[in-house]
């Protein structure tokens, strides 16, 4: 049950705000770490589980809504049901710690902020990152209502004045636990579901399609996931960690080239058959210097 605050007064109440579609296994603990809100609302899209009644016995607000691909549309719809000013925005697969619930409490009652800037720790294949920009990731999570609007964007965040915004320290005890890519499946999916909506965004937004752009993109995804994060450090999973992040921004590229006709120009063709060549030389030569450094550790006879 979302559990009232006797100290909470007017404009200090808060209001845990989730969207949700088929989440009946992931919904719970995210309620579970809820109990200490004013006020919980679920926004069920159509869940075919169990999703509304698990919200039910927790004691949330059930709103029942057709689906949308991505949840961005609909943060301010559910925030509009909302009696408290303060607004936790949560997806099904986001915990609160107890540390950052005390802590949140505690700034509800600041008169001088509209937002709050959360940690997020992005847990993928059961193992949290060791880099700060994965296990620190800042995400404006609590906001008052009246005040900010979600952008409907895919993936983006509201903008706040620096003076009217909080930001948390980066520590473990105050992060947002965020399960986000449980299995390959997963990791497929959200993909497939936020891709195509992001690519159809930036077209929208008057971008055009170039090879030249979109190597850009992909290149300083490749440098900050594999490369800026470290990925190595965390072994295998930190690597299939970079590997489907930098996945998801090349999914996002072939649904916008997709999207704008999918276009050949001889301007890309000249670029891409450049690139292959820079890139050519240096790929054999490191398959040959692999191929010697195999040759040389191999088991000697006699």
């Amino acid at each position: 049950m979302s559990g009232s605050n006797p100290t909470a007064g007017p404009g200090r109440g808060i209001s845990a705000c989730v969207v949700c579609r088929n989440e009946a296994d992931r919904l719970r603990p995210c309620l579970e770490s809820l109990a200490w809100v004013d006020e919980i609302i679920v926004m069920d899209l159509d869940s075919t589980d169990q999703s509304a009644e698990i919200a039910e016995a927790h004691g949330a607000s059930v709103i029942r809504r057709e689906p949308l691909p991505i949840v961005e549309p609909l943060r301010n719809e559910l925030a509009a049901s909302a009696r408290h000013d303060w607004i936790l925005a949560l997806d099904p697969d986001e915990r609160v710690t107890p540390g950052l619930a005390h802590e949140l409490r505690r700034l509800a009652a600041r008169e001088n902020i509209d937002a709050v800037v959360i940690p997020r720790m992005n847990v993928d294949f059961g193992y949290a990152p060791s880099s700060p920009a994965q296990r620190y990731e800042g995400q404006l999570r609590m906001y008052r209502r009246d005040r900010l609007q979600w952008p409907l964007f895919p993936n983006t965040l509201p903008v706040v004045p620096d003076e009217r915004l909080c930001r948390l320290p980066k520590e473990d005890r105050l992060v947002l636990v965020h399960d986000r890519n449980r299995n390959l499946p997963e990791a497929l999916e959200r993909a497939m579901r936020y891709a195509p909506a992001e690519a159809r965004a930036m077209l929208e937004a008057g971008q055009t399609f170039s090879a030249g752009s979109m190597g850009h993109v992909i290149l300083k995804a490749i440098n900050r996931q594999f490369f800026d994060a470290r990925a190595w450090r965390d072994g295998v999973p930190g690597i299939l960690r970079a590997a489907i992040l930098v996945n998801y921004k090349l999914s996002v590229w072939i649904a916008f080239w997709q999207l704008s006709g999918a276009p050949r120009t001889r301007a890309d063709d000249r670029l891409v058959a450049a690139v292959g060549r820079t890139v050519g030389v240096p790929w054999r030569i490191a398959g040959l210097l692999a191929g010697l450094l195999r040759w040389c550790r191999r088991p000697r006879s006699g």
